[in-house]
């Protein structure tokens, strides 16, 4: 009888309570303000993809360029030149877009007039190419000197009177030599031969250097760097 009696007696005198109009207000108000929250996390995002497209196409374009003309003037060439550039142009974009972001370099205003004229890609990539080409000059010199270091089967390097008593060739000259080789590149240098060039080919296996690379090698060893027989 007691629970009932307090059933009752909490339904008249503690009614039920409704939403105010204020508590509807804060609610619609707490959720526009999600909503708002959210679209401009997504601004956000979207403004951050295309900032680093930007870095990276414009590093990329830079090192390019960079790369192209540093690849022309030296034995990497052009195309290769323009793919280590790019690479690194990209690359040393991105590291600058992520130390401007840590408050590192610019502030906003000299960021934006930076990437308007291009300033910032020019101070921070080329110099990046530049030390990418530095060191893969370093590392191809490297290399070059272990293999002219390489001892084959014991043989000696010859002599410089030798080395110009054997025949040399100018490349792209068809009427020098009626035995015309197919050999298209260095296999020292992993260069292609170009019209004009001189060259040196081998008696006994009659295969073709450039005359400075099969020289060079010469000096070290006296035999041939593709069959191994002697000169």
């Amino acid at each position: 009888m007691l629970p009932l009696l307090s059933s009752l007696f909490n339904a008249i005198l503690i009614p039920t309570p409704t939403p105010t109009p204020t508590a509807t207000v804060l609610l619609h108000f707490s959720a526009d303000k999600m909503a708002d929250s959210k679209i401009r996390n997504v601004i956000n995002r979207i403004f951050t993809a295309l900032l680093t497209c930007a870095f990276a196409l414009g590093g990329a374009g830079i090192g390019i360029i960079t790369g192209a003309i540093k690849g022309q003037t030296t034995e990497t060439g052009l195309v290769r030149g323009a793919g280590v550039g790019a690479v690194t142009g990209a690359i040393t974009a991105l590291q600058l877009m992520e130390m401007m972001a840590n408050g590192e370099s610019f502030s906003k205003v000299a960021l934006l007039h930076s990437l308007l004229n291009g300033k910032v890609f020019m101070e921070w990539v080329s110099p990046a190419v530049l030390k990418a080409y530095q060191w893969q000059a370093s590392a191809m010199e490297m290399s070059f000197s272990d293999m002219f270091d390489m001892d084959s089967n014991g043989i000696r390097g010859l002599s410089e009177d030798i080395i110009d008593s054997l025949p040399k060739r100018i490349f792209g000259n068809s009427t020098q030599n009626d035995n015309e080789c197919n050999e298209t590149s260095c296999t020292i240098c992993l260069q292609d031969f170009k019209n004009g060039e001189e060259g040196r080919e081998l008696l006994n296996c009659r295969h073709v250097f450039h005359l400075k690379c099969i020289d060079e090698w010469l000096i070290r060893q006296g035999s041939c760097p593709i069959c191994r027989k002697d000169v």
